[in-house]
């Protein structure tokens, strides 16, 4: 997966691309990562340690990183988050171009819409009830794959007309797991 990444520090904003590969592997409650920053492979060792809180072994170095999101996003628009390491704080803007394709594919949706699994998983938690009227953003359920948790979020305001999945069930990418109209 490539993205793109505005660091802001300060005054300072610097563009990167990060390519993440599927080159990670879990040593206990440890993960090793491995990517590419701005073509240059980098691995880090990280561990969360409490919620939006992660221990980072860059480089045979130690670092505490702290990440808060920063506001709703809607489809499309950049993923912010606000990161400190030590007593330094850095704006990210996260641009995941499939989420651009998607929301551009979205923009005047009307009508029901298939909400399907991004990837393979387990359902770890169904936060809407059939007949739920959801704003746009809203949690819809929580996916764990990789043993990484991810919300999915409702595309548009709409209606939960049918939930396809239950908590617990295996899924594959693709699959149908709610229809919204």
């Amino acid at each position: 997966m490539k993205l793109t990444l505005s660091l802001q520090h300060g005054s300072k904003t610097a563009e990167h691309s990060l390519e993440l590969e599927s080159h990670q592997r879990n040593a206990g409650s440890r993960r090793i990562l491995e990517y590419l920053l701005d073509g240059e492979v980098i691995q880090a060792d990280c561990v969360q340690i409490a919620p939006g809180v992660y221990s980072v072994l860059l480089g045979g170095r130690s670092y505490e990183a702290q990440v808060v999101p920063i506001g709703p996003h809607a489809p499309g628009a950049p993923n912010r988050r606000m990161v400190t390491v030590g007593s330094r704080h850095f704006t990210i803007d996260v641009r995941d171009p499939r989420r651009r394709r998607a929301a551009g594919a979205l923009g005047n949706h009307t009508g029901p819409q298939e909400i399907l699994a991004p990837m393979p998983g387990k359902i770890v938690k169904v936060l809407a009830e059939k007949g739920q009227e959801v704003v746009q953003g809203a949690g819809l359920l929580v996916i764990e794959a990789m043993k990484m948790q991810n919300e999915l979020r409702a595309p548009r305001a709409g209606r939960v007309a049918e939930i396809y999945i239950a908590e617990g069930a295996g899924v594959e990418s693709g699959a149908r797991l709610m229809r919204l109209l």
